[in-house]
């Protein structure tokens, strides 16, 4: 029972704090004097850090499997991170405690995911499902509070540092189960070989989606909405996202989750290009956000059917968490030769090349055609 409650504190946590910097960026370009595509590097600082966390932690995992120590120094990275950024004095110190905060986010969010992924028997898929939904009211609630209050950022994140410090008194002396390892590890070596590449890949470029969405959303609604409007307005993207993430679980029960990625990038690139007409921007976000929800539990459920013992699960989420470390800069610029207009249809093309490696992936899964191949039992797929 305290593992689920801390599970589901752990993805609110991560909810929340993956939500904050986006509609937090025009506030925070403003306080430091910085320019657009300048803002686009207080985004990836948080994703170098988060891609940094996990690599940490999956380093850490090899000696020390179930230790509940990452969970509490991820908890507290985090913290400090978001409640010291309200208090810096210039760009510089904003990105480091971006980079402390995302570094945090890395390690909670991979150590929750493969330790709930392998601590509930078949009933893994059915939890974690449940609990992504704790991942997205986290991520609706933040955009919102600071649509409440857009000129104070101690108000968004000494907020999410107060859960983050709930997280790490859920922590305090808590236990982990073992993960399986072995002779079962030793024997998807070669499999993993071959199929943990392909679906970091898939999985850069899908994050690279949801966190530039979030994050460029914010910029793109402000040139027609004013601050408050524009911020709050994210939270619909983060609802869609929730809502879709809800409806995953029935989806990956009968579809193969290669084509759910696939679908699921096309439909959101569609939508992503319906942004571009501004009097549909705010529905179209929250439409992205329902097409592409089920991407990444497909994606990491395909990588469980795969390699069941979960081998390269941290290449795989190092990849994830460094696609809007690619990707924003890359949009910064953009903007600043185009304008915020052209932010929708980087978005679509981001999800179109999603869509473009998943089918690649899906059509040569380990080295051979996927209709030479069956697609195996889903028993646990892990969820943000």
């Amino acid at each position: 029972m305290r593992l689920t409650i801390t599970g589901a504190v752990g993805f609110l946590v991560l909810g929340a704090f993956a939500s904050v910097v986006g509609p937090t960026t025009p506030r925070l370009r403003a306080q430091f004097g910085l320019e657009t595509a300048q803002g686009a590097w207080l985004l990836a600082a948080f994703s170098a850090g988060s891609a940094l966390g996990v690599v940490a932690a999956g380093l850490v995992r090899r000696r020390r499997p179930a230790s509940a120590l990452l969970l509490s120094v991820g908890a507290a990275l985090m913290a400090v991170g978001a409640a010291v950024l309200p208090l810096v004095p210039g760009g510089g110190a904003a990105v480091v405690c971006l980079l402390v905060a995302g570094t945090g986010f890395g390690v909670v969010d991979i150590v929750l995911n493969l330790t709930l992924a392998t601590s509930f028997g078949t009933r893994s898929g059915a939890v974690l499902t449940a609990l992504s939904a704790a991942f997205g009211l986290g991520a609706v609630v933040t955009p919102v509070v600071v649509g409440w209050a857009p000129a104070d950022l101690r108000v968004p994140y000494w907020g999410c540092a107060a859960v983050a410090v709930a997280l790490l008194g859920l922590t305090a002396g808590l236990r982990l189960p073992s993960a399986p390892g072995g002779a079962a590890a030793a024997s998807s070596r070669t499999r993993s070989r071959a199929v943990v590449p392909a679906l970091a890949l898939v999985l850069l470029c899908y994050v690279a989606v949801e966190a530039s969405t979030a994050g460029w959303a914010t910029t793109h609604l402000a040139a027609f909405l004013d601050d408050g409007q524009a911020s709050g307005a994210v939270a619909v993207f983060w609802l869609g996202l929730a809502a879709g993430r809800l409806g995953a679980a029935p989806l990956l029960l009968r579809h193969d989750p290669g084509v759910l990625v696939v679908g699921c990038s096309i439909a959101g690139a569609a939508a992503a290009g319906l942004a571009a007409y501004a009097p549909l921007a705010v529905v179209a976000y929250g439409l992205v956000g329902l097409a592409i929800a089920p991407v990444f539990p497909a994606a990491i459920a395909w990588h469980a059917a795969r390699v069941p013992t979960g081998r390269g699960a941290t290449i795989i989420f190092a990849a994830a968490l460094a696609g809007p470390l690619v990707a924003s800069p890359l949009i910064g610029l953009l903007t600043r030769e185009a304008g915020v207009g052209a932010v929708p249809w980087a978005l679509s093309g981001l999800a179109l090349l999603t869509a473009a490696v998943a089918a690649t992936t899906r059509r040569f899964r380990d080295g051979a055609p996927d209709a030479e191949r069956g697609v195996p039992a889903l028993s646990a797929r892990p969820t943000r």
